[in-house]
C-alpha cells in the first residue's frame, strides 16, 4: 500500500441521504483535487459549504477535513452529490486523471486511519465488522469495537499482565537491590486470576466454538421417528430431509438457514436448523450407533434444544448448557395433553408451525444478548484463549522457576499483543524502573 498518494472513492451506501452519494477524497493533494470538480475554491478550514459541480453545475454539498483531525489522519475532502451512476463515474475519471490520485482499494481508508493513528487495530476491525455484520450481535460487537469499549478491557488485561511480569523480572534481575519489590507467589496468583476471570467473561470456555459464526445452533432432538425430519422441512418451508414412518431415516447431521419470521427482521439473530438422527432406545445397526454419535456431538453443541416428542412427556434429557423449548409434534395425531411449557404442532399442515419459528427466533436473541461468546471476533477468541493457557501455566508453576514463570506471563503478554499491538522490552522495563 503506497500512502504519498491520494486516493479517491464512492463512499459506501448509507454515507450519503437518500438519492445522494458520497465522493471521498484522502491524502495530500485531496483540496487541489476536488477544486478540479468544484466551481469556487473547497474552504480549507474543518466546514460544510455549499459549491457546484464544474461540469454538470448541480449543487453539491463539500465537507472539508483537514489533517490531522480527519477520519484517516490525512487532508480529506467529501462530496456529495446526486446518486447517477454515470454522473458518479465521470467524476471518478476526473480525479483519477491527475497524476498522484488513484482509486482506493479496499478498506484502505480505514487503513490509513490505522496507519496514521487514528484507529487502534481493534477498531480497524470495529469497522470491517460494521460494513459486514448481518446481525444484533454482529452490529454489537462492531459497536464495541470502534467506540474502543473492547479494546479498553484488552488493555486493561494487557497492562496488568505487564505489570506482574515487570515485577517477575526485577526479581530474576534485581535481586541485590534492596528496594526492588518482589512478588510473592499468592500475589502472583491472584493477580493471573483476575486476568483469566477477564478472559472467561469475553470468551467463556469455549474460546472459538461455532458461536463466533454469528449463528445460534438450534438442533432437533428427539426419539426415532419422532417426526423431526417432516419438522426441519415445515420450518424450512421446502424439503430438505428425507421424511419417512421407517425409525432410523435420518443418518447424517443436516444444517440448514432458517428462515427469519417475517421479511425485515433484521435484528434477529441468525439461526442454524440442524437436523439429526434419533438418539433414543437401542440402535438398529452399525451404521445407527455411528449416526446416533454424530446426533449427540450436535446436540452438545447446540444453543437450543427443540425436543420433539408426540407423546408429550418429554422423558430425554437435554445438555444444561441449552435453552430448551418442548415440541409436540404430530399434534395431529396424539391425543395426550402435552407438558404445559410444550409447543402442540403439525408439521403437514403447518398448525402453528409459525408460532414455532417465532420461539426458536426469540430463544435465539435471547442467546446472544446474554452469551459471553459473542462478545468477541474470532481471531481475538483465538489469541485470548493463548493467553488463557499462558496463563494458567503460571497458575500451574508459580513456585517453580522464576524465569518459566516470565516465559509463560510473555507468552501471553504477545498474545493480547496480536489485538492490540505488540509489548516491546522497554515497556516492561518502564515499570521497573
Amino acid at each position: 500500500m503506497h500512502l504519498g498518494d491520494t486516493i479517491v472513492a464512492q463512499a459506501a451506501r448509507g454515507a450519503a441521504p437518500a438519492g445522494r452519494a458520497m465522493l471521498r477524497i484522502s491524502g495530500p493533494a485531496a483540496f487541489d483535487a476536488a477544486q478540479e470538480l468544484l466551481v469556487t475554491p473547497c474552504p480549507r478550514a474543518r466546514r460544510v459549504s455549499i459549491n457546484r459541480l464544474r461540469a454538470a453545475g448541480l449543487p453539491v454539498v463539500c465537507a472539508a477535513f483537514p489533517a490531522p483531525s480527519s477520519y484517516t489522519g490525512e487532508d480529506v475532502i467529501e462530496v456529495q452529490l446526486p446518486a447517477n451512476r454515470t454522473l458518479i463515474q465521470r467524476m471518478l475519471e476526473m480525479l483519477t486523471e491527475r497524476d498522484g490520485i488513484r482509486l482506493a482499494g479496499p478498506g484502505e481508508f480505514t487503513a490509513r486511519a490505522f496507519l496514521n493513528g487514528r484507529l487502534d487495530a481493534a477498531q480497524a476491525e470495529g469497522v470491517g465488522a460494521l460494513v459486514a455484520a448481518r446481525s444484533a450481535r454482529e452490529l454489537r460487537i462492531a459497536h464495541d469495537l470502534l467506540i474502543g469499549r473492547t479494546g479498553g478491557r484488552f488493555r486493561e488485561m494487557l497492562d496488568e499482565i505487564v505489570a506482574v511480569l515487570a515485577l517477575v523480572e526485577a526479581g530474576i534481575d534485581f535481586t541485590d537491590q534492596e528496594d526492588v519489590v518482589l512478588i510473592a507467589p499468592d500475589e502472583l496468583v491472584r493477580r493471573c486470576e483476575t486476568v483469566l476471570r477477564a478472559i472467561a467473561d469475553l470468551v467463556g470456555d469455549g474460546g472459538t466454538r461455532e458461536q463466533h459464526t454469528g449463528r445460534v445452533r438450534a438442533v432437533l432432538m428427539g426419539a426415532p421417528n419422532a417426526g423431526k425430519s417432516t419438522l426441519f422441512n415445515a420450518l424450512l418451508g421446502r424439503n430438505r430431509a428425507a421424511a419417512s414412518n421407517v425409525p432410523g431415516t435420518t443418518r447424517d447431521v443436516l444444517v440448514e438457514l432458517l428462515p427469519r419470521p417475517a421479511p425485515g427482521a433484521w435484528n434477529s439473530a441468525e439461526v442454524e436448523l440442524v437436523d439429526v438422527a434419533g438418539v433414543g432406545g437401542s440402535p438398529l445397526s452399525a451404521l445407527d450407533r455411528q449416526a446416533r454419535d454424530l446426533a449427540r456431538a450436535a446436540i452438545e453443541r447446540a444453543d437450543i434444544i427443540l425436543h420433539c416428542d408426540p407423546a408429550g412427556q418429554f422423558d430425554m434429557s437435554a445438555p444444561g448448557t441449552s435453552i430448551t423449548l418442548r415440541v409436540r409434534t404430530k399434534a395431529d395425531l396424539s391425543s395426550t395433553a402435552p407438558a404445559s411449557d410444550a409447543l402442540a404442532v403439525c408439521a403437514l399442515d403447518g398448525y402453528r408451525i409459525e408460532a414455532l419459528r417465532e420461539a426458536i427466533f426469540d430463544a435465539a436473541v435471547t442467546t446472544t444478548n446474554g452469551d459471553a461468546h459473542s462478545a468477541v471476533l474470532a481471531r481475538h477468541a483465538r489469541a485470548l484463549s493463548a493467553a488463557q493457557d499462558a496463563l494458567e501455566q503460571v497458575r500451574a508453576s508459580h513456585v517453580g522457576d522464576p524465569a518459566l514463570v516470565a516465559h509463560h506471563l510473555r507468552a501471553a503478554a504477545d498474545a493480547l499483543g496480536e489485538i492490540g499491538g505488540r509489548i516491546n522490552p522497554d515497556d516492561v522495563l518502564g515499570r521497573i524502573f
